[in-house]
């Protein structure tokens, strides 16, 4: 079956389909007589048309009715419904999708989301914590900051990296939106234009849409130069002025500020910063903050290809993943155990998690009572409840292996076996997993 992987955050929602094709759709909605149009085109006309224009309805995904009447919709849950429709449209109609949401998401609004899924042509198979999938590629270990903006607020994600990558505490930071900062930003570029012009583009709409459309452009060069050239069509003429980027980060500073208090003791106790891309494009963010590694665009899809056995589920009973093997950190100890002509010594504190499944070729088996693991041909078959020369089985509270197979190594304590451990069966590598 065809899958898609959404992130959503609405400051950009990222789909990938299984082709590989990438489709970016920020989160903005226009009410017009044919229906609801959304994403690039929505946004092309938001200040051209305000009293029909939306963009609060991911950040404040319910069911509280529009402040204006229209047929094409009710509530915000009706626009996410339509921008999930042209998303699924754009990306050639898959049969399945899996779903990256930031933390910032409660039960309730998850809970919504699966409700808007039932309703559309697509089944829902994964749920992910977006940061925890983002950040399963990096090559750290420890405690990590994950710092993520959409277009209303901030979230940081803390997350703890050892044999696994697992979300500890999440905060959100309001009013330090992208739209805040484009907002103060726009506003000090028109003050520009009406010192040096006497124009102002924000006081006709199609002036304002205008600033707004070439805003972007100019904060990506601003990333690179001191100074740009900035220009505008208006009724008197084509107007151009230079934007200063110390200049703009003043204007900012205020928002900006609100991020470093909150991040300012994150390098005081040592903890490792990751910006996502959202937040590595404002301009001035990455130099000032110095983080330890800015993720690219599609980290967290990424992150969901490289575990999608393991965030994979039922569609009817699917659980939300804050938890996901750290994939270079099992790699460094499998190399450690080779190292180690398979005779490994293993240090496991006593909180390690039990272990749930065995993940053998990117594909998660649940243990339960009793697994067994046999060999057929060139691969390692699982089957629960089974008996077997090789099983995994839990009692007296413990996962213990059972086998006189010699073929068979273990990295941890063969009678006390933890997520985190892994085995050796006939040169086969299996780790053991907690999936929550």
């Amino acid at each position: 079956m065809s899958v898609a992987i959404i992130e959503l955050n609405d400051a950009g929602i990222c789909c990938v389909n299984d082709r590989g094709d990438l489709t970016v759709s920020p989160g903005y909605a226009l009410l017009t007589p044919e229906g609801v149009a959304t994403g690039d085109a929505a946004l092309q006309r938001a200040y051209l048309e305000p009293q029909q224009s939306f963009n609060q309805y991911w950040w404040q995904l319910n069911l509280s009715p529009l402040p204006v009447t229209s047929k094409q919709a009710r509530h915000y849950a009706d626009l996410a419904y339509a921008q999930l429709l042209a998303l699924h449209r754009d990306s050639g109609h898959p049969e399945q999708v899996i779903f990256a949401v930031p933390g910032s998401f409660d039960r309730g609004q998850l809970s919504l989301l699966l409700g808007l899924v039932k309703a559309s042509p697509f089944e829902a198979t994964g749920l992910v914590d977006a940061a925890v999938a983002a950040a399963s590629r990096i090559d750290a270990t420890g405690t990590v900051a994950h710092l993520d903006i959409q277009l209303h607020q901030a979230v940081i994600t803390r997350l703890d990296v050892r044999q696994q990558i697992e979300r500890t505490a999440v905060e959100v930071v309001s009013n330090v939106g992208l739209k805040a900062f484009h907002d103060l930003w726009t506003q000090y570029i028109a003050n520009q234009f009406i010192r040096q012009y006497r124009y102002d583009p924000l006081h006709t709409a199609a002036g304002e849409q205008q600033l707004y459309n070439r805003l972007p452009a100019w904060l990506s060069a601003l990333h690179k130069q001191a100074e740009i050239t900035a220009e505008l069509d208006s009724p008197q003429g084509h107007f151009r002025l230079v934007l200063s980027r110390n200049e703009l980060l003043a204007s900012g500073a205020s928002r900006l500020q609100l991020l470093r208090d909150k991040l300012s003791d994150l390098k005081a106790h040592g903890e490792t910063l990751l910006l996502s891309h959202r937040a590595a494009q404002l301009p001035g963010l990455r130099e000032d903050l110095a983080p330890s590694a800015t993720l690219d665009q599609n980290a967290a899809i990424n992150g969901c290809l490289d575990h999608l056995e393991v965030i994979t589920g039922n569609p009817e009973n699917l659980h939300f993943i804050t938890r996901l093997p750290a994939r270079l950190v099992a790699a460094n100890a499998v190399a450690a155990i080779n190292e180690q002509d398979h005779q490994p010594v293993v240090t496991r504190s006593n909180g390690a998690a039990d272990a749930t499944h065995v993940l053998y070729r990117h594909r998660a088996h649940a243990i339960g009572n009793r697994l067994a693991i046999t060999r057929e041909a060139d691969q390692l078959h699982f089957a629960q409840g089974s008996d077997g020369d090789c099983c995994l089985i839990h009692e007296h509270g413990k996962l213990a292996l059972k086998t006189q197979r010699s073929t068979v190594t273990v990295a941890g304590d063969h009678s006390d076996l933890r997520a985190g451990d892994s085995l050796q069966i006939d040169g086969d590598q299996l780790d053991l997993i907690e999936v929550t």
